[in-house]
């Protein structure tokens, strides 16, 4: 009955059908959430996978296979984005392992401050270029340390909302951190650990 009513969202999802997609993610998103999660143990990581997941989905949506199992497809999928993010993740603490072994050489601590000065300047203006409202949840969330249940109630917008703008402000930095490698995964690091 599951994998008949799985079938027929999938044939609905097909066809460009918002109302099959949100059904799949009500009935996925926490299954795909507690297994991302159990590989992580991060949470906020484990959210943003599993959101990953699901656009995806919605991307390819024409090539989905009905006849296949959809629970299995999504499962799959989520196993490789985590996998994909705990690659990303040990090479992000290999790099910044790096830069602090060979950053140890630095004797003058007029030096490091300015750096140090630099990292939470930079932090600053890429948060301040966010629009207002994500500007706003971004930092309830990474600042004030608010659940993504808090934020909603405290601005009257839906938790699906602020998972949204924060999968977008995380985008946005790690776009932006990408171009200055060093100095972006010092602050990557600062942000999210």
């Amino acid at each position: 009955m599951d994998q008949r009513k799985d079938k027929e969202y999938v044939e609905c999802l097909k066809k460009d059908d918002f109302v099959a997609f949100d059904a799949l993610f009500r009935k996925y998103s926490k299954k795909l959430y507690a297994f991302s999660l159990s590989i992580t143990r991060d949470s906020f990581a484990a959210e943003e996978i599993t959101q990953l997941v699901f656009l995806k989905v919605w991307e390819k949506r024409t090539l989905i296979d009905q006849h296949l199992s959809f629970k299995s497809f999504l499962f799959s999928i989520t196993y490789n984005e985590t996998i994909s993010w705990l690659r990303k993740e040990k090479s992000e603490k290999r790099r910044i392992s790096e830069f602090i072994r060979t950053s140890g050489s630095l004797t003058n601590e007029t030096e490091q401050t300015i750096e140090f000065k630099d990292i939470v300047g930079f932090a600053a203006q890429l948060i301040d270029e966010l629009p207002e409202k994500r500007k706003q949840i971004f930092i309830l969330s990474r600042e004030q340390g608010f659940s993504n249940k808090e934020i909603a109630l405290k601005l009257g917008v839906s938790v699906k909302t602020v998972e949204n703008q924060m999968t977008a402000a995380l985008k946005y930095l790690r776009e932006r951190l990408g171009k200055h490698e060093i100095l972006g995964s010092l602050f990557y690091f600062l942000m999210f650990y």
